[in-house]
């Protein structure tokens, strides 16, 4: 449910027909509607309810959902065009961003860039990068990232969820580390 939520809010909301506001937030009923009668694989979703839902976004570990009244959006991810005003991060000094091996050469070239989604995503939690990255390669890697040089360049860094931060774009120039196994790092 989890990801079939994520997914909806984050990148496909009008294939199911839900109206999404510049903020990203659709409503809850209209959502728990839409699941049930106009998702491809509607019968899985029957017994959905609305409570579901609410308890599915207060109790995901990563802070993925925000609700408000009876509106959710993710808080992150997005591909689709959404203004979310984030907190920024000033005082976070490391971050990390899990990616696959095969990527590295560019990036170290190029840089980290959002690609499909409108941010760059960061997390405090290297094991977080590391499980990210592994959902997506078999030789995943965790890049180190000087938060404070990507501030002094110019590339702010908010707050997006429990562990997670966006930015628009981390230069060569902020990765100080690769690590293939985070679950080694010290704290900084």
């Amino acid at each position: 449910m989890s990801k079939l939520l994520s997914g909806i809010l984050r990148h496909f909301p009008h294939a199911i027909g839900l109206k999404v506001d510049e903020h990203g937030f659709v409503d809850l009923d209209e959502l728990v509607h839409a699941i049930k009668t106009k998702w491809r694989a509607r019968y899985l979703y029957s017994w959905l309810r609305k409570e579901h839902i609410i308890a599915l976004a207060q109790l995901d570990p990563k802070g993925r959902f925000e609700i408000v009244g009876n509106r959710i959006r993710a808080r992150y991810g997005h591909s689709i065009k959404v203004k979310i005003e984030y907190v920024e991060a000033k005082n976070v000094e490391v971050l990390y961003h899990g990616t696959a091996l095969e990527n590295l050469s560019s990036i170290l070239q190029h840089g980290i860039k959002p690609m499909r989604r409108l941010w760059v995503h960061l997390t405090s939690n290297p094991e977080d990068a590391y499980r990210n990255a592994l959902r997506k390669s078999k030789s995943p890697v965790v890049l180190v990232i000087d938060a404070k040089l990507l501030n002094k360049l110019g590339h702010r860094v908010y707050k997006a969820g429990k562990n997670v931060y966006v930015t628009d774009y981390v230069p060569p120039s902020c990765i100080i580390r690769v690590v293939k196994n985070p679950f080694r790092l010290k704290s900084h």
